[in-house]
């Protein structure tokens, strides 16, 4: 089944508004991943994703500031969509499938708190969650460092409140 993860409700279909990783084109973003579709259940002002697969398939969410996931997913609510019909979705990479038109959907799933089914999703072995105090401290000052520069360059423009809110504390 493929997903589609959105802080919206009533969609009817998903517009092809997102830059493809892999072409550049503007697409509609399909998942296998339950988990990561949760994990899409943001606000573009939060366009903050830490998550991917290992070589296995296995996905791997890792806390970049304290909470994080907390901060991003507790008490929201979430819809994950699934396409009405598969016809001009292709497999781009991994568990990824894009269109570059706009694809109907149907609601497949209210989500009343994604930061608990997140969760759930972690207890059934879904996913595997690295939370930030775990993380060797080398490696969190490395991140918080990059992404400080990344923020000084304009590369998180759309969500630089954000970054800025929870990484400055961190600098």
């Amino acid at each position: 089944m493929l997903y589609h993860g959105s802080v919206v409700g009533g969609l009817t279909t998903i517009w092809a508004k997102s830059k493809s990783h892999s072409s550049g084109e503007m697409v509609a973003y399909f998942t296998l991943d339950r988990v990561y579709a949760l994990v899409c259940c943001r606000m573009p002002t939060e366009n903050f994703v830490t998550m991917g697969p290992d070589s296995s398939g296995k996905q791997h969410y890792f806390e970049r500031f304290p909470d994080q996931l907390k901060v991003m997913y507790a008490g929201r609510e979430g819809y994950l969509y699934t396409p009405v019909s598969e016809e001009g979705l292709v497999r781009t990479r991994g568990r990824s499938f894009e269109s570059v038109t706009d694809v109907p959907v149907t609601l497949f799933e209210h989500v009343q708190d994604v930061y608990a089914e997140i969760l759930k999703e972690e207890r059934a072995g879904g996913v595997i969650i690295h939370r930030y105090a775990d993380i060797d401290p080398q490696e969190q000052r490395q991140m918080t460092l990059a992404i400080r520069e990344g923020w000084k360059k304009g590369e998180f423009a759309e969500y630089s409140d954000f970054v800025y809110e929870h990484f400055s504390p961190l600098w």
